[in-house]
């Protein structure tokens, strides 16, 4: 039961965040390998030991719509936007940028988009919209002189151990990212951080989440069924047992 509800937990957080653009679905790993193994040698643990080999985190890329806010961009491919936050730089794949009143390139809660060189990206004040190439190239039109001016280049970098299937095998698991308190990803110690080789940047475009509400919703009846079904046996059990002990172990004279 105690593995039900951590699996419970992690499809609800699921469900309440499918509307953030670039949000990417949880699920649980158990230990059903190390458990059969433990069954054969006759070394079963009892029930208190937790059966969570731990979280792990789908990747895979949710589809793309249109917004037409030219400050809104999205990844088409393998890749992350790198953000500054107050516990450092994290990585996001939740383009919904804005410009503020420092003129700065900022994520929706106000984190500064870093440029390739890991530096904050200036819009000038004199510019409004700028326009992004799928490169991840910022430019901006002096329109009294018809020349565009590069401002900056998006910083896209990736993991390769994200996509590792014999690390994924390796127990006890080890993500190559965590997400952090905001929503953004922490790479772990160690991890190999590399340049984007074919994500393209599209402008005006959000990705949506790659969560399935269908999908999550039947996974949740399904694990809280099982979960009641569990607690009803537990009930019997100690049903069982109380009768057990208050009247078959009474000794009548």
């Amino acid at each position: 039961m105690l593995p039900k509800t951590t699996r419970h937990e992690a499809i609800a957080n699921n469900l309440a965040n499918m509307e953030v653009p670039g949000f990417k679905r949880d699920s649980i790993f158990m230990r059903e390998v190390m458990e059969a193994k433990k069954k054969l040698s006759g070394d079963y643990p009892d029930w208190r030991i937790n059966r969570v080999e731990g979280t792990w985190t789908d990747f895979d890329q949710g589809k793309l719509h249109q917004t037409d806010n030219m400050f809104n961009v999205a990844l088409n491919g393998q890749g992350f936007f790198a953000i500054r936050t107050p516990e450092g730089v994290q990585y996001t794949r939740n383009g919904n940028f804005s410009k503020d009143n420092q003129g700065r390139l900022v994520d929706a809660l106000g984190n500064p988009v870093l440029n390739a060189q890991g530096e904050d990206i200036l819009i000038p004040p004199s510019f409004q919209a700028p326009s992004i190439d799928d490169g991840g190239v910022i430019k901006v039109r002096d329109e009294a002189q018809g020349v565009d001016q590069i401002v900056g280049k998006l910083q896209i970098v990736d993991f390769p151990a994200l996509y590792d299937r014999n690390l994924m095998l390796q127990s006890p698991f080890q993500p190559v990212l965590v997400k952090g308190k905001q929503g953004a990803y922490i790479p772990q110690p160690g991890a190999q951080q590399v340049a984007a080789q074919n994500a393209k940047v599209v402008q005006g475009y959000l990705e949506n989440s790659n969560v399935e509400p269908v999908l999550e919703m039947v996974k949740m009846i399904d694990i809280y069924r099982s979960y009641e079904a569990d607690q009803k046996a537990i009930q019997i059990q100690d049903s069982t047992l109380d009768r057990a002990v208050n009247d078959v172990g009474i000794v009548r004279s």
